[in-house]
């Protein structure tokens, strides 16, 4: 339960970004994907575990993205989802997330970044007359580069990033992951 007032409180401190950003005169969103990698490991009190590396094209799944007319802030959504069925058995993957990134302010067309977010690790599995599901919470951030092209309509981004997963009593383990991500946005600017 405490783990879920922690998201609860990121989501409404979140808010005071997007209420701001969302009464601007002029309102700039994007859409965007990502290629990366990410490597968990898991806390060190699972003995015997050995760290997973996930590769994804696209790696966070589909991006959108929201900004004022001088897109310091900005406020994105990230989700991803996997799934595989055979044979009447199936598996899921879903990773929905709200993150905040301040773009720092300066000249020329490359700007760094510094971003924050929450989001959940939802999985489940079906065979049969057996199913079964599990949801943990995840938070972190990270630091990263964008180069806007030459009208301002798309960027590419790089971006290093941390984040810890809380445990779950269903077999999703506590650990940390570091990721890496290039990905590239395609902006509506007024």
């Amino acid at each position: 339960m405490r783990k879920l007032g922690i998201v609860v409180t990121a989501i409404a401190c979140l808010s005071f970004v997007v209420v701001p950003v969302a009464s601007a005169a002029a309102f700039n969103w994007g859409v965007g994907a990502n290629l990366g990698v990410g490597i968990f490991t898991p806390d060190s009190k699972y003995e015997g575990e050995k760290s997973v590396t996930t590769f994804g094209w696209p790696m966070g799944g589909i991006r959108f993205s929201f900004a004022g007319e001088k897109p310091m802030h900005e406020v994105y959504f990230e989700s991803a989802l996997a799934y595989a069925s055979s044979d009447g058995s199936s598996f899921y993957a879903f990773m929905p997330s709200l993150n905040y990134q301040f773009n720092f302010d300066m000249k020329g067309s490359a700007t760094p970044y510094v971003t924050a977010g929450v989001g959940l690790n939802m999985i489940g599995a079906s065979g049969g007359d057996d199913s079964e599901s599990a949801s943990a919470a995840f938070y972190g951030g990270g630091l990263g580069i964008q180069h806007w092209m030459g009208n301002k309509a798309g960027r590419l981004r790089a971006e290093v990033r941390y984040d810890l997963q809380s445990e779950n009593t269903k077999g999703i383990m506590k650990g940390g992951e570091f990721g890496l991500k290039l990905g590239f946005d395609l902006w509506d600017k007024k």
